[in-house]
This record gives C-alpha cells, structure tokens and sequence, in this order.
C-alpha cells in the first residue's frame, strides 16, 4: 500500500494492495451520511462482529453519538471509496482514564483484505498518541484472529480470557511505531 497524495485536515488518498485507491479522511461531527453508508455496506456477519451482537440498523442515538467526533476525546477517521461511499471506520473514544481510549474498526465486506484495517487503525493511532492516550482497549470476539492480530501491530498487547466469546484487549501505543 502506497500513500499517494496528502492534502489539508488529514486528508489523503491510499493505493491498496489491489491497485485501486481509497480516500482517508477523519470525520466530521455530524457526518452521520457517512456513517450510514458505511454501515449498509457491512454484512451481518461483520456487524456482528463489529457491535458483538445482532444488529440490523443503527438507532438514530447511536448513529448521533458514532458521529459526534472531536479529533481529541473521540475522533474517527473513514476510508471512502472511488464512488464517495464510506467503505470503512476506524475511531476511538477517551476511557474513564485519561491516558486511555476505546478503539474500534470495521470495513466494508467487499473491501476486506486489501489493507484498509492497518490503514485506518495506524491514522487512529498516531491521533491517539498526539491526544496523549497511550493505551487501547478493544473487545472483539475470542475468534476474530484477523482484528486481533491489527491491533496487536499498534504496540504490546494483553489478551483477556474469553467471556462468552469475547476477549478484551489492552494495547500499549508505543511511540516508535
């Protein structure tokens, strides 16, 4: 993967490993557009991992709370596609602790595999350690191997035993990543 061009606010375009490209952007409070794009484009399966349980729509709440970033305690960054749609979401959310934030990422299906996980949680990352958040947590299932294994690449991390099938996740932002 390739970055290509930078442009103003964090803006960027990224050639993936397939040679098409997408734009890398942080959102925007109340880009809820975006939001609702990316959602739709997400399969059952990957909703359920994503939100740990069976959802079929996001309620105007959640979409509102999803979409109300301040690029400091709560920030998000999208990757858009060739057509304008949001094809992935990565964002985190300042803990009760203030060196601490809740990370979180989820792509299009048909997106998957081409890189734009890494992308999007590496950004997440470097904005996290600029708000001096040095650690992650992350729930996921105990069988997403894939999203482990992302997050694990952002610094040393503890896995938590499973509980009901998930596992928790701390993860040390080291600084020379």
């Amino acid at each position: 993967m390739d970055r290509v061009a930078g442009s103003a606010a964090g803006v960027e375009r990224v050639v993936l490993r397939n040679g098409s490209s997408v734009v890398i952007r942080p959102l925007r409070a109340g880009d809820e557009r975006a939001i609702e794009e990316w959602f739709a484009a997400l399969s059952a399966e990957t909703r359920y991992a994503r939100f740990l349980g069976p959802v079929k729509q996001l309620d105007p709440r959640t979409r509102s709370d999803l979409a109300r970033v301040d690029h400091r305690d709560h920030e998000a960054i999208a990757a858009i596609g060739p057509d304008g749609a949001t094809v992935g979401i990565a964002r985190y959310i300042r803990a009760g602790g203030r060196a601490s934030a809740e990370v979180a990422v989820a792509v299009a299906d048909e997106w998957r595999g081409l890189g734009i996980a890494g992308t999007l949680l590496a950004r997440v990352a470097d904005r996290a350690r600029q708000a001096e958040i040095d650690r992650f947590t992350a729930l996921c299932l105990a069988s997403n191997d894939a999203v482990i294994r992302l997050l694990s690449r952002l610094g040393p991390t503890t896995i938590g035993l499973p509980d009901f099938g998930v596992v928790e996740l701390r993860i040390e932002l080291t600084r020379d990543v």
